[in-house]
């Protein structure tokens, strides 16, 4: 039996929320920004502090990479210890991002304005099913 890792349930979502925003007309390399804009508004993915530390304690080394990550590429330091929730909201954010620019469609029109109309749904969906992609990956 195949568990699900953070990788595959964020895919899963990103399908998910791409169907909620159906009709809405947005910036190809904005998406993972627009998809996840209330977790970032918030400042929480689970809205409960314990158990973001648990989910943190359970991807430590995802949260090692996205710390190394985030000073390279932001120039910022994270601490998950610190603060876990604002880790978590970074690493929803930035995770999905990777995982959104590597697909063909997103990357063709990264500039541009596109709605987002079934036809394209549809398209986004199936290429991020066949995305083969390794959390050692994202970042």
């Amino acid at each position: 039996m195949k568990t699900k890792t953070f990788t595959s349930e964020l895919i899963e979502t990103i399908i998910s929320r791409l169907n909620d925003y159906k009709g809405t007309t947005n910036y190809m390399c904005d998406l993972s920004s627009i998809l996840f804009e209330g977790e970032n508004i918030n400042g929480s993915v689970l809205y409960n502090t314990y158990q973001t530390k648990e989910f943190i304690k359970e991807n430590f080394n995802l949260f090692g990479d996205l710390v190394e990550y985030v000073k390279d590429n932001m120039n910022m330091v994270l601490n998950p210890f610190s603060e876990p929730e604002k880790a978590h909201v970074i690493l929803l954010l930035e995770a999905s991002q990777s995982i959104l620019s590597k697909l063909h469609t997103i990357d063709k029109f990264w500039n541009d304005e596109k709605e987002l109309t079934p036809k394209l749904i549809k398209q986004l969906t199936k290429e991020l099913n066949a995305l083969s992609i390794d959390e050692e990956d994202l970042f």
